[in-house]
């Protein structure tokens, strides 16, 4: 049940205007009450009640519902939503609250890419005053992050939200709370049923809220850092960040809650003390820069063995594109001999021979894309994209080899394609200078992206399917918002020609190869180049990062394949059994395995020893 505009609430204290959203089990609704006032309703959502698995837990929905009211209409203060009055209408619990006109910060960094630190700070001494009073009435907040901080329109004020998962504490002593956590933002006790609680908490929170707001990026979750993936300081993505707030953002998310400052006070003091200050009280055993960040020195380049396991031979022409399916079976290969090829990843078998006799491309087959909804429970299996010099894409069915559709629309070479993460969509670059976007259902072209002034070689999505990524022959890259065509940056930086770009899997970074012979890895939010990877001697012609980020491997026209250190830039190793240009390389879901396709007409599978 939603309500409709015009419900009358509470005896006709309130009357709905519109639905603002929802969540996991609550609803909002904007209102107004007796004084003509625009209120926030909010309760909870009628089929989380009736469902199933929840009809013996609904009293303590409501319960903990109420509570939450219970606990904001305690914490009066500038910086916190205010509650008018907590009611039930009906069977279900609601609290008005007043409305606060404006954005959260998650909208806003993502309209500003990353905000000063001037007004960041601004916006986390507001929160932070407002966290010494919920402190002081026995309240860990528990999900503080830029979500949950409103800033009210044409004021530069911050109003903390959303108590939902608020709890009483009692310092340092253990307690059993529900787990909840917004990774990258809770810090390890809120990965654990029984902990220690304190104020130490949320300000791991509200540090990681500053570290977000600063850089644009999400810090690495609590669970990986345990798992030896390290968190960068915030100067690694945004260099113009100060030491002082830098090493107070460290301090404030170590690992160890008995090395964060123990109040939220003390921890703001950090971010107004000078460095010297903050070295001296920091405690002996612990490091000033914290652990992590040793570890990305620690472990400059292992170096890896990758030896070529088979080598595919079938293509009579060289080999332009190389994708491995999403569950890591089956290779697509695309060559100059106008057709593709799938063969078996784990034996290197010949599968299927795609475009024969009278179907397929007429020219060379530039790229190759398997939807990631792959495989399905229909018969039709997984499909494949091709893009062609013939100024074409076509869709294949996997596990039959039949052509699906042939997509028209490109005035030249189609150089590259991709799917959009929830394979609805296809991107296309052309030589024609354009991006095209098309509905993979019905083949309709949709959207045309324009801004680049030569020939658009690669095109990329990422993992969310917000943003779509074009490299030219016109030297840049272009990020592109997806549905609104607006183009968000202009990245410039190479002087030649781009071949490639790929998103990392968190969707922080974007790395790009270029005929410059060298390879750039960008920040996506604030579209500043991190840094710049020299070793090849000729044309870089494919980047592919590894699913968890670590690595990247670079193709290269000089024969040779580069393995790279994602987080220190640093060279692993080359891999060197092609004998001429490398154009493609992709990496399995699992990253122990890379194929690598060239000039000298092979595929090559490569396996880490």
């Amino acid at each position: 049940m939603v309500w409709n505009p015009g419900k009358l609430l509470f005896g006709g204290r309130y009357i709905i205007i519109s639905q603002l959203g929802e969540g996991g089990v609550g609803i909002t609704y904007l209102a107004k009450n007796q004084r003509d006032e625009l209120r926030v309703i909010k309760t909870l959502k009628e089929e989380i009640l009736n469902h199933p698995a929840w009809v013996l837990h609904r009293n303590k929905l409501r319960q903990d519902f109420r509570d939450e009211g219970v606990r904001l209409a305690v914490c009066h203060h500038p910086h916190i939503v205010q509650i008018e009055t907590i009611f039930d209408e009906g069977t279900m619990p609601c609290m008005a609250m007043e409305y606060i006109e404006g954005e959260d910060l998650g909208q806003r960094l993502r309209r500003m890419g990353i905000l000063s630190e001037a007004e960041a700070l601004s916006y986390i001494r507001q929160i932070g005053d407002a966290l010494m009073l919920i402190h002081s009435k026995g309240l860990l907040h528990r999900d503080l992050k830029p979500r949950n901080i409103m800033i009210r329109v044409n004021k530069p004020e911050a109003v903390l939200i959303d108590f939902g998962i608020a709890r009483e504490f009692v310092p340092n002593v253990v307690q059993r709370h529900t787990v909840y956590r917004t990774p990258g933002f809770a810090p390890p006790e809120q990965y654990e049923l029984e902990a220690p609680r304190g104020e130490y908490i949320d300000i791991y929170a509200l540090a990681a809220t500053l570290y977000n707001l600063l850089t644009g990026v999400i810090p690495t979750s609590a669970d990986e850092r345990r798992h030896n993936i390290p968190l960068e300081p915030p100067q690694y993505f945004n260099p113009s960040i100060s030491n002082r707030v830098s090493l107070a953002i460290m301090r404030g998310m170590d690992l160890e809650s008995t090395y964060r400052p123990q109040s939220v006070k003390e921890w703001l003091d950090l971010l107004n003390s000078d460095i010297e200050e903050y070295v001296t009280t920091k405690p002996p055993t612990t490091p000033v820069i914290p652990n992590e960040v040793q570890y990305v020195t620690a472990i400059a380049p292992q170096q890896q063995n990758w030896q070529c396991t088979h080598t595919l031979r079938g293509h009579s022409s060289m080999v332009q594109a190389i994708a491995i399916s999403p569950d890591g079976q089956i290779i697509a290969s695309g060559s100059n001999d106008y057709t593709i090829r799938l063969w078996q990843l784990s034996t290197g078998k010949l599968l299927r021979h795609l475009g024969r006799w009278f179907s397929g491309h007429n020219s060379m087959v530039s790229s190759v894309a398997f939807s990631p909804i792959y495989p399905t429970s229909s018969s039709q299996g997984g499909i494949l994209a091709t893009g062609s010099w013939d100024n074409t894409i076509k869709l294949w069915q996997v596990n039959t080899g039949k052509e699906l559709s042939t997509f028209t629309g490109h005035a030249s070479w189609v150089h590259s394609v991709a799917f959009s993460p929830d394979g609805k969509f296809l991107a296309s670059g052309s030589a024609d200078c354009t991006i095209k976007l098309w509905q993979v259902q019905t083949g309709r072209e949709i959207q045309t992206f324009t801004g680049h002034s030569d020939s658009v070689g690669v095109v990329a999505f990422s993992q969310d399917g917000q943003l779509l990524a074009s490299g030219s022959s016109d030297n840049t890259i272009k990020l592109w918002q997806v549905y609104t065509n607006r183009e968000i940056y202009t990245l410039s930086g190479h002087s030649f020609f781009i071949n490639s770009v790929a998103f990392s899997q968190d969707g922080q970074l974007l790395a790009s190869g270029s005929s410059d012979n060298t390879i750039k890895l960008w920040h996506i939010y604030t579209g500043k180049e991190i840094r710049t990877l020299k070793s090849h001697s000729n044309s870089v012609c494919s980047v592919a990062f590894t699913q968890n980020g670590q690595l990247l491997a670079s193709g290269s026209w000089d024969h040779t394949i580069k393995m790279w250190q994602v987080h220190t830039g640093r060279e692993i190793c080359t891999l060197t059994d092609h004998t001429n240009f490398v154009r493609a390389i992709a990496f399995s879901p699992d990253g122990k395995t890379l194929v690598s396709g060239g000039d000298d007409d092979t595929i090559k599978i490569w396996r880490q020893k």
